[in-house]
C-alpha cells in the first residue's frame, strides 16, 4: 500500500512493515490520521517516524517537546483482528510491550507518561478507533528522550541519562517488533493488568495531587481499575478512591523549584 508524501525518505519499504520516515512533519499521529482519511485503513503496523515535530501532541492540550536527533517520535497503526473491549487495555498492552525494553528504573504514570523518578522520559497518545462499540484499531504514539534536551524543561530525562545509548532507528524497530511479537497479549486481560500494576508509577509514597477546583489531595496510587480509573489511598482516611482522565493532577515539585 504505497502512500508517499513529499518529504518521505527514499528506501522506506525495506523492514517487513510499512514504515514511512521524515525530516520535519506537523506530527506522525496527524500524519497516520491524514493515511486512515485516504485509504479507510492500513496495514497492520504501518509506521509513521520523524526526526521533528512542528507540532508534536500530547493528550489534551499538552505539546511534546523535542529537539533532532535526539528523540524517538512515532505512531504506530495495530489492527486488533478480535476487537478489545476496553480503551485502557491498550494502555495496559502498550506498557507491557515497553516494559520488556526499558530499564526498570522506568514506571508507567497514569494515564500516558513514563517516569524516571519525578522526572519525564516519555510520553505515549492512544487514539482507538471504535466501530460496534468495540476497538478495531489503535494508533500508538510515543516520544522518547534519547539524549539530554538543550532547551527542554529541567523536568525532562533521557535514556542516555540512565544510562542506556541507543539510536531513533534502534527504538523504532525494537517498539515496533515487541508490539508484533507481543500482539497476542491483548487477550490476557489478566496478565496486562497484572503487569501494568507491577510498572505503575505512584505506589511507594504518599504524593500530592490537584483536582480541578485546585483542591489539594494527598494520596497513594494503589492501581487502574477496568475503566481505567485512577484508585489512590487517600493519606487522611486511608479509603480508596477512583478519578477520571483530567479529574486528578499531579502536583510535580520540580515544578515549583
Amino acid at each position: 500500500m504505497p502512500y508517499l508524501g513529499d518529504t518521505v525518505k527514499e528506501g522506506i519499504m525495506a523492514q517487513s512493515y510499512p514504515l514511512f520516515s521524515f525530516k520535519t512533519i506537523d506530527s506522525t499521529q496527524s500524519e497516520i490520521k491524514r493515511m486512515l482519511r485516504v485509504y479507510g485503513t492500513l496495514d497492520d503496523f504501518t509506521t509513521v517516524v520523524a526526526e521533528g515535530q512542528e507540532s508534536g501532541r500530547g493528550r489534551g492540550v499538552s505539546v511534546w517537546q523535542d529537539e533532532p536527533g535526539k528523540c524517538a517520535l512515532m505512531s504506530v497503526y495495530v489492527n486488533w483482528e478480535h476487537p478489545v473491549q476496553e480503551s485502557f487495555d491498550v494502555n495496559r498492552w502498550v506498557c507491557h510491550c515497553l516494559g520488556a525494553l526499558l530499564p526498570s528504573v522506568v514506571e508507567f504514570k497514569w494515564p500516558n507518561d513514563l517516569m524516571v523518578g519525578y522526572r519525564k522520559l516519555a510520553g505515549l497518545l492512544i487514539e482507538n478507533h471504535w466501530a460496534g462499540g468495540v476497538i478495531r484499531s489503535s494508533t500508538i504514539g510515543l516520544g522518547m528522550n534519547l539524549k539530554p534536551l538543550e532547551y527542554g524543561p529541567r523536568r525532562a530525562i533521557s535514556l542516555e541519562e540512565i544510562g542506556m545509548d541507543i539510536t531513533p532507528e534502534e527504538v523504532v524497530s525494537e517498539v515496533v517488533g515487541s508490539f508484533r511479537s507481543q500482539k497476542p497479549a491483548i487477550e490476557n486481560g489478566a496478565l496486562l493488568e497484572r503487569r501494568y500494576t507491577k510498572l505503575l508509577w505512584g505506589k511507594e509514597d504518599h504524593r500530592m495531587y490537584e483536582d480541578p477546583s485546585g483542591e489539594l489531595i494527598e494520596g497513594r496510587v494503589v492501581g487502574v481499575n477496568d475503566t481505567g480509573q485512577l484508585l489512590l489511598e487517600l493519606a487522611q482516611t486511608k479509603n480508596v478512591q477512583a478519578y477520571d482522565l483530567d479529574a486528578i493532577k499531579w502536583k510535580n515539585p520540580l515544578l515549583d523549584e
